[in-house]
């Protein structure tokens, strides 16, 4: 019992139940009523398989979390030796029990309503494994960020993939290839985010830092993260078309503006990576706000 509290512990203290919920449960009702405008109907329809869907991504999302603090142990145990596996808080063995469960329990009540669900999080939660077994194994992935992402961003097509799939059986229609479109779009959101929080310039970053900047240089990862959200917004416009329809599309350019401003303040003040990396977070929850004008109007 007393391990099991001190996982219970660790667990809350690195996956934060209420602020991934939040956060999670927004982006799968953006993203399903997303898949709903572009079949034609209202957009987004409330119901328990939703709610299932949501509390599915937030569980195999825990998985994924789990996986990586055992992928960074031998890096927390230098650079932050305060984190519970790497201060003895917590076992590699409690974290593997936590991971069983947590598998047993995704696949069975994904099984209880459809086998493809089940497969597409038995896919998520296998790259991630495979992922860890990358870095400690593949000298090239462990030296090269933007291989790392490359790799592992197919978690984030995974969870795409998982909504569009519950979208198509709940509401009895085929899939809709548009919707590839979308999950495409909130890949480009997600690499917008992750390469602008970690670009810095030469100077202001803590010894063992890895950043994207620290292989293509500032500018260019800067640029990068711009091409993402630019990317993002893009698609976007394609699909909801505000020149035709609702004119409520027109706000897919707030984020990009957001992130115009975080450009140009990264490329003019020099300034910390933290901030910027805030700042496209912002850009992250203005799309989601987009989305969720554009579905509920």
């Amino acid at each position: 019992m007393d391990r099991a509290r001190a996982t219970l512990r660790f667990s809350v203290q690195r996956y934060p139940p209420l602020f991934y919920l939040l956060v999670i449960s927004l982006w799968c009702v953006s993203l399903d009523g997303m898949f709903g405008v572009l079949d034609g109907g209202r957009g987004l329809a409330f119901s328990p398989d939703l709610l299932h869907v949501a509390l599915s991504i937030f569980g195999v999302g825990y998985f994924m979390r789990i996986v990586d603090e055992l992928r960074d142990y031998d890096y927390d145990r230098v650079h932050n030796p305060n984190r519970g596996l790497a201060k003895g808080d917590v076992s590699f063995g409690d974290l593997y029990v936590a991971l069983g469960l947590n598998a047993a329990v995704l696949l069975g009540t994904n099984l209880a309503v459809s086998w493809v669900r089940a497969v597409i999080l038995l896919g998520i939660m296998a790259h991630a494994m495979v992922l860890w077994w990358l870095e400690k194994h593949w000298v090239a992935y462990q030296r090269s960020m933007f291989l790392m992402i490359g790799i592992a961003i197919q978690l984030h097509v995974g969870h795409g993939l998982y909504i569009w799939v519950a979208h198509a059986e709940r509401t009895g229609r085929p899939l809709n290839p548009q919707g590839l479109i979308a999950i495409l779009g909130m890949v480009f959101l997600y690499l917008h985010w992750e390469v602008m929080r970690k670009t810095a310039w030469p100077g202001t970053t803590k010894p063992g830092e890895k950043l994207y900047s620290d292989e293509v240089g500032s500018a260019a990862s800067a640029v990068i993260a711009f091409a993402m959200i630019t990317g993002a917004s893009g698609l976007s416009l394609s699909l909801t078309k505000p020149w035709h329809s609702q004119a409520t599309g027109w706000l897919f350019l707030l984020p990009l503006g957001m992130a115009i401003i975080n450009l140009t303040l990264f490329f003019k003040n020099r300034r910390p990576r933290a901030l910027s990396g805030r700042l496209a977070a912002r850009s992250y929850f203005a799309f989601l706000f987009a989305m969720c004008m554009r579905v509920f109007t």
